[in-house]
């Protein structure tokens, strides 16, 4: 597990532990604990949602690349085949 990971698990579990051990009516906390469990869904969704562009981004630039080597390769072939008198 990785420690930017362990730090929002356990800033999560503590904001919940805080809210919960605070003075106030059951259901306004319940209240509160429905908005923090959205904020951090809502979050969690940016959050993935920015890593898979950002995949979707170098996904595009790996393949430009893996492209740009192949049509070297290929000039680079047919170069070979005419001075040696292949073609």
């Amino acid at each position: 597990m990785t420690t930017t990971r362990k730090i929002l698990i356990s800033f999560t579990a503590g904001v919940i532990l805080g809210i919960l051990y605070a003075p106030g009516k059951g259901s306004k906390t319940r209240k509160k604990l429905a908005s923090i469990g959205s904020g951090i869904k809502n979050g969690w969704e940016n959050l993935c949602s920015e890593i898979n562009n950002g995949m979707d981004v170098i996904e595009r630039y790996a393949e430009g690349i893996n492209n740009a080597g192949v049509d070297s390769i290929e000039i680079r072939e047919v170069e070979i085949k005419d001075r040696s008198g292949f073609l």
